[in-house]
C-alpha cells in the first residue's frame, strides 16, 4: 500500500510539473527565437544604412569593406543584391546560400520593401539566421551612377546570415534548467510522499497487526493510540472497543460454560448413585428400566465434558510446538491396550509397515496435549466400532510437506453420506451400538483445525473406517 501511495503522489507531481514546466519552455524557446532575430534585424538595420550611405557616394568598395567587416566580427553571411544578382558578398558558403529558395524568397519580400527575419537553411547541420533588409542607396550632389548598382528603390538588397548555434544552444540549456528544476521538484515530492505514505501506513499496519494477533486468540492485543491521522485514529478506537467487547462476550461464554459444567457434574454424580443404590431395592420387573436410565446419565456427563472441552478449544489460539507423533501413538497404544483386549479386539501400531525402513522421527507442528486428545477420541470410536476378534490399527507417515495419522477399525464402516457429516455436533449414526455423546469427532475437528491441520473420514480397504489426520511436519 505504501508503494501505491508513493507512486500516485510521484505520478501527480510529475503531471504537475509537465504542465507547468513544458508550457514555460516553449514560451522560453519562443523569446529566445523573437529576441535572437530582433537583435539581427537592429544590426542588420545599421548596416544596411552604412551601406546604402556608400553606395550612394558610389564607394562600392567602402561598401564591400563594412559588410567584410561586419561579416568576420559576427561570424556571419552577408550579401548585397541588385536586381536580384549578386553584387556584394561577405562570409563563406555566399554563392550557395543565394541557390537556397528560401533565401530568394526573403530577398523577393525585402525587394518589396518588408524587411523580414526567418530561421532556417538548406542544410539541416548548418542551421542559419536570416534576416532580409531593402538598401536605399543614399543619392549626392556630384556622385553619378554607381556602376552594376541600381537606383531605383529597393532595388538593393542586404541579405545578413548568421549561426543559429548560440541560439539553440541556449535553447537546449534553459531545458537543461527546467528539466533539473522538475527533478529536484520530483526529489522533493518523492522525499514529502514517503513521509506521508510512512505516516499513513504505519497506522494502518498497527491496526492489521492488532487484529491479526487478536484473531490469533491475544485476547489482550489492541490497536496503540494517538498514531496516524483523525479517521484511521477513530478506526483504532473502533477496533479496540470491538476488541473489548469480544474478549468480555469470551470469557462470559467460557465462565458460564466452566460454572454450568461444574455444576452439572455434582448432580449427575449423586443421581448415579442415587440409581445404583436402587439396584437392591427394586424387584426384577422395575429394575429392567434402571439400566437404561444409568446409561442415559453416563451419556449426559460425556455431553457436558464434550461441551466443555469444545468451549476450551474454540476461540482459542494457542502456540504451535513440534509433537513427536510415532512417541504419542505408542503412548496412547499403551493406555488403550488394556480396554482393546477387555473387548476382544486387536490394537496394533502399523507404522513401521506403512513406512519401512524409516528411522527419522515424525515430527508435526500441534499445539500442547491436542495430537494426544485427538488420538483418544478416534481410539474411543473406533474400538466402539469395532466387533470382538476385530483389529484397530494406528500409523503415522511423512507424505511430502505433512504428517499423516491413521485410525482404522475393522467395523461395518460407513456410507459416504454418513462420513460427510460424521464431523457434525451431536450427529450420531443411525443404528449405532454404542451410546455416545455426538461431541467425539467435533472435538476431533477442532483441535486439529486449532493445530494448524486438517482431519477426513475414508473407507478402509477392508471394511471399517480410516480416519485420518493430516498435520504439518516440522
Amino acid at each position: 500500500m505504501r508503494r501505491r501511495l508513493l507512486a500516485g503522489f510521484l505520478l501527480f507531481a510529475l503531471v504537475f510539473a509537465a504542465l507547468l514546466e513544458v508550457p514555460l519552455g516553449l514560451s522560453l524557446a519562443r523569446n529566445a527565437r523573437t529576441t535572437a532575430l530582433s537583435e539581427l534585424q537592429n544590426d542588420g538595420s545599421s548596416l544596411a544604412l552604412l551601406v546604402g550611405s556608400a553606395l550612394g557616394r558610389g564607394s562600392t568598395a567602402e561598401a564591400q569593406a563594412l559588410i567584410s567587416r561586419f561579416a568576420l566580427d559576427e561570424h556571419a553571411i552577408v550579401v548585397v543584391v541588385s536586381g536580384g544578382k549578386l553584387q556584394l558578398s561577405a562570409g563563406s558558403d555566399a554563392a550557395e546560400e543565394m541557390g537556397d529558395p528560401a533565401t530568394r524568397a526573403i530577398l523577393a519580400r525585402a525587394a518589396l520593401g518588408r524587411a523580414s527575419g526567418e530561421e532556417g537553411s538548406q542544410d539541416p547541420d548548418d542551421d542559419l539566421l536570416y534576416v532580409a533588409l531593402p538598401v536605399v542607396p543614399a543619392s549626392t550632389e556630384t556622385s553619378g551612377p554607381t556602376p552594376g548598382v541600381t537606383s531605383a528603390p529597393f532595388g538593393v538588397v542586404l541579405l545578413v546570415a548568421e549561426q543559429a548555434g548560440p541560439l539553440h544552444a541556449r535553447i537546449r540549456g534553459d531545458w537543461v534548467k527546467l528539466g533539473l528544476f522538475g527533478a529536484a521538484m520530483l526529489a522533493v515530492a518523492a522525499a514529502v510522499g514517503t513521509l506521508l505514505a510512512r505516516s499513513l501506513t504505519k497506522t494502518l499496519a498497527g491496526i492489521e497487526t492488532a487484529v491479526a494477533a487478536f484473531g490469533a486468540g491475544s485476547l489482550s492485543e489492541r490497536v496503540p493510540d494517538g498514531r496516524g491521522p483523525a479517521e484511521l485514529r477513530a478506526l483504532g478506537d473502533t477496533v479496540n472497543e470491538m476488541a473489548d467487547r469480544l474478549e468480555e462476550l469470551l470469557h462470559t461464554q467460557r465462565a458460564f460454560v466452566a460454572d454450568a459444567s461444574h455444576q452439572l457434574r455434582t448432580p449427575m454424580t449423586a443421581l448415579r448413585l442415587r440409581l445404583e443404590n436402587l439396584e437392591g431395592d427394586l424387584d426384577p420387573a422395575a429394575g429392567i428400566d434402571l439400566a437404561p436410565a444409568i446409561a442415559e446419565t453416563d451419556r449426559l456427563s460425556r455431553v457436558v465434558d464434550g461441551l466443555l472441552s469444545l468451549a476450551r478449544t474454540e476461540g482459542a489460539r494457542p502456540v504451535r510446538q513440534p509433537v513427536d507423533v510415532g512417541l504419542a501413538l505408542r503412548e496412547r497404544l499403551e493406555a488403550w491396550s488394556a480396554l482393546a483386549e477387555e473387548r476382544q479386539v486387536s490394537l496394533a501400531d502399523d507404522s513401521a509397515a506403512a513406512a519401512p525402513g524409516q528411522g527419522v522421527a515424525l515430527s508435526a507442528l500441534a499445539c500442547p496435549g491436542h495430537v494426544e486428545q485427538v488420538l483418544d477420541n478416534l481410539l474411543s470410536n473406533a474400538l466402539d466400532a469395532t466387533p470382538p476378534g476385530g483389529r484397530v490399527s494406528l500409523s503415522a507417515r511423512r507424505l511430502d510437506d505433512g504428517i499423516e495419522i491413521h485410525v482404522v477399525d475393522t467395523g461395518p464402516g460407513m456410507s459416504a453420506a454418513d462420513r460427510a457429516r460424521a464431523f457434525d455436533r451431536f450427529w450420531r449414526r443411525e443404528g449405532a451400538q454404542h451410546a455416545g455423546s455426538g461431541l467425539g469427532l467435533a472435538i476431533v475437528a477442532q483441535l486439529v483445525r486449532v493445530s494448524g491441520g486438517s482431519t477426513w473420514l475414508e473407507a478402509a480397504p477392508g471394511g471399517g473406517v480410516d480416519a485420518v489426520v493430516r498435520l504439518e511436519a516440522r
